[in-house]
């Protein structure tokens, strides 16, 4: 393993970011979600235009976590309510899982937050995905809600939100 870096993403490395997350969501997601959800879901959620709509016009920061020069993962944060922020994407390919990547990605998204004027972080987490909520928990991450929404196609997103206090509100 180089060194990690984890870096605004570069417009000319969308194509990159959709393969990894094709990668990682076919590797982790099956047993959690049906595939045809996991095919639909990376269709409407990662190709060039949505990505870049939301760059552009969202103010949704998406970030490259790199190995050298490998994209290894990926992560999106942007502003979500009056000074909170939501972590809208992180995912690292599997092989890089347990290396402390996830949680030096997380420390990234606080960091961004905090430069948002975010007095806490929210996310929504599959229900059914206990690797990635265990994670969340280890890191200070508490379950504050449970949400489903209808997404198309005859398919649901069954969450937790989760979240995080950055700033004391004294």
């Amino acid at each position: 393993m180089n060194r990690i870096i984890i870096a605004p993403l570069a417009a000319t490395a969308i194509n990159q970011l959709i393969d990894v997350a094709h990668r990682a969501w076919h590797a982790h997601y099956p047993g959690i979600i049906t595939v045809e959800q996991i095919d639909y879901m990376l269709q409407i959620g990662y190709n060039p235009a949505v990505i870049t709509q939301e760059m552009e016009r969202q103010g949704i920061a998406w970030f490259s976590i790199m190995d050298g020069t490998s994209m290894i993962g990926f992560m999106a944060v942007g502003p979500y309510e009056t000074d909170i922020v939501k972590l809208h994407k992180l995912y690292l390919l599997p092989e890089y899982h347990g290396k402390g990547i996830g949680s030096l990605a997380l420390a990234r998204v606080e960091q961004v937050a905090r430069d948002m004027n975010a007095r806490r972080i929210v996310l929504n987490v599959n229900k059914q995905n206990h690797r990635a909520i265990r994670a969340y928990e280890r890191a200070g991450w508490l379950v504050i809600d449970e949400v489903v929404n209808d997404i198309g196609n005859g398919f649901v997103m069954d969450d937790f939100v989760m979240s995080k206090q950055i700033y004391d509100q004294s």
